[in-house]
């Protein structure tokens, strides 16, 4: 969400945004529609084999095997310009740190893709975000986060981690704010 609402910039660099995740191509689908997400490209990895698992962003001890949260900035050449790989589901960096990298590769500009899926959507798909699901959870999120954090204390390495995930929730508010403005 919160790189998707920065399109203009991430094609204006030069690059794209590939959304991999261990869904099957109607939950892709799904998401791309339920979100309007048509300049991302997604794409699904079931098992984690043929990309996430090479890229260490499977886990396959979590729910069965799941995609960890990640960004990885591929140069043309194939080398590496950026890797953040979350601890857990739920660990996300803030996207910030990603520009400085992108903007190095001095990269042209290129034409935002239309990601255009010709599977079949069914309107009951459960088990992700629903748009009007968003705000609610990462309020929630940042409230919870910020109590576990003032009682570890802000100064202990366990309230950084929740310290992280306050802003991680911050971060993605904003998103939500720009994204439902956009979308309107």
């Amino acid at each position: 969400m919160r790189l998707a609402t920065n399109l203009d910039r991430i094609h204006g660099a030069g690059a794209e945004l590939v959304a991999v995740s261990v869904d099957d191509d109607v939950r892709q689908a799904g998401m791309a529609q339920r979100w309007g997400l048509d300049a991302v490209r997604f794409v699904s990895d079931p098992g984690g084999e043929a990309i996430l698992g090479p890229l260490d962003l499977f886990d396959p001890e979590d729910r069965g095997g799941i995609a960890l949260p990640g960004m990885i900035l591929v140069a043309p050449d194939g080398t590496e310009a950026y890797r953040y790989i979350g601890r857990d589901y739920a660990d996300r960096t803030n996207d910030r740190e990603i520009w400085p990298a992108l903007d190095g590769l001095h990269l042209g500009p290129v034409d935002p893709p239309t990601w255009v899926s010709d599977v079949e959507v069914h309107a009951d798909l459960d088990g992700f975000f629903r748009p009007v699901e968003f705000r609610t959870f990462f309020f929630g999120n940042q409230v919870g986060a910020n109590a576990v954090a003032q009682r570890l204390g802000p100064d202990t390495e366990a309230g950084q981690v929740a310290l992280e995930h306050v802003g991680m929730s911050k971060d993605s508010l904003r998103a939500w704010k720009e994204w439902r403005a956009r979308t309107r």
